[in-house]
């Protein structure tokens, strides 16, 4: 018998609350575009499995890391 994997509880577990990430691409948003080496304080795992959190400065802005789609790697 197989059982469906929960991929939020998954990355959850992954990227908990305080994992640090840097990008290893850039993200070309029209309105935020962050460069390679911007660095994201993980809060969460939304429905849409993203993270969210915060961009550390010198960066700033709201736009969410899509995890099966952006390029980075785990910090902290």
């Amino acid at each position: 018998m197989s059982y469906p994997i929960n991929k939020k509880e998954v990355y959850s577990a992954r990227y908990p609350k305080g994992t640090i990430v840097e990008l290893t691409e850039p993200i070309d948003d029209e309105y935020s575009p962050k460069p390679v080496g911007s660095r994201f304080k993980v809060d969460y795992i939304d429905d849409a499995l993203q993270l969210q959190g915060h961009w550390l400065p010198p960066q700033s802005g709201s736009i969410a890391i899509i995890i099966e789609q952006d390029k980075f790697k785990v910090i902290i």
